[in-house]
């Protein structure tokens, strides 16, 4: 389903071709799970997707990780040379054929390549194309979101239960997650004091589906605006209507601007001072995916 609604944006976006470079979009698009790549990289597609053909193309060696519906012929190797792999994502059926070609990150320097073996095709926001298809999410996306929340709860519950130094209460943290089945953080979690409150903020990736959750105790006197923020995110809000810090969940963190509107099936990490919750927008009142209470102080 996400390779279809990809392609049916193109299509309304009249995008021939999206390279890809963020692997949140190229895993999107093809369900392969590649090897986790930490840190900043710069850009280099990835992921080749061709309207006319309806054709997933991954940058990959082997077939680890790629699903059975992107077949071999399917997939370019990898090269320590730029101007190679530009060259053979040139040579796709299909892409020396483009007029316009959506891109989700650029160099200069790929720039300049794309231009030297593409130079009838036009460049433009290939990003735009997959935000608007991963906006939405499936029951199935969901239920991932939900399980990412559930280790995010169990995260944040280890910490505070382990007290202690800094160190000891990011352990613990690290530890729950391990312990519930996935290894991966969206980032590393955070422990913030400001004399007696305590405050722990997690991120996790469960099959690469993200969840965030924040909570301090003593639990911050701005509670209230944590669940007003929560309770404004209902169909056809801004998202700068909610008076919050947000942004988008999914294979990752996705970007929303403030004039978007809200819709059922978004899902938002939505943030005040010393709470966050990943929340579901709906047909009618929004859904915490992390319902860990809010708590008002140590013991409660």
């Amino acid at each position: 389903m996400s390779k279809e609604r990809v392609l049916d944006e193109m299509a309304r976006q009249g995008v021939d071709v999206l390279l890809l470079g963020r692997e949140g979009n190229a895993r999107y698009v093809s369900g392969a799970r590649r090897l986790f790549l930490a840190g900043e990289r710069a850009f280099a597609p990835g992921c080749v997707v061709v309207l006319e053909r309806a054709a997933v193309h991954l940058l990959s060696n082997t077939d680890f990780g790629v699903p059975v519906d992107v077949p071999h012929a399917n997939l370019y190797p990898t090269s320590w040379n730029p101007a190679t792999t530009v060259g053979r994502v040139a040579a796709l059926p299909g892409v020396g054929e483009a007029g316009r070609i959506g891109v989700d990150g650029l160099t200069p320097l790929f720039e300049g390549l794309l231009a030297s073996v593409l130079p009838g095709a036009e460049l433009v926001d290939g990003e735009a194309v997959m935000r608007a298809a991963r906006r939405i999410k499936s029951a199935d996306e969901v239920a991932q979101i939900r399980a990412a929340a559930a280790v995010a709860e169990a995260m944040v519950a280890a910490a505070f239960d382990a007290q202690g130094p800094d160190v000891t209460m990011k352990a613990a943290a690290m530890e729950a997650m391990a312990a519930h089945g996935t290894t991966t953080a969206a980032f590393e979690p955070v422990v913030d004091r400001n004399g007696e409150q305590v405050t722990v903020a997690v991120g996790v990736l469960w099959e690469g589906w993200e969840a965030d959750l924040t909570r301090t105790l003593p639990g911050p006197s701005e509670a209230e605006a944590q669940s007003a923020a929560i309770e404004r995110c209902r169909p056809g809000a801004a998202v700068a209507d909610i008076g919050a810090d947000v942004h988008g969940l999914g294979l990752g963190y996705e970007v929303v601007s403030p004039s978007d509107v809200l819709e059922p099936g978004m899902v938002l990490s939505v943030g005040t001072a010393g709470a966050r919750d990943t929340v579901l927008v709906t047909d009618d009142a929004p859904e915490v995916l992390t319902p860990l209470p809010l708590p008002r102080s140590r013991g409660d």
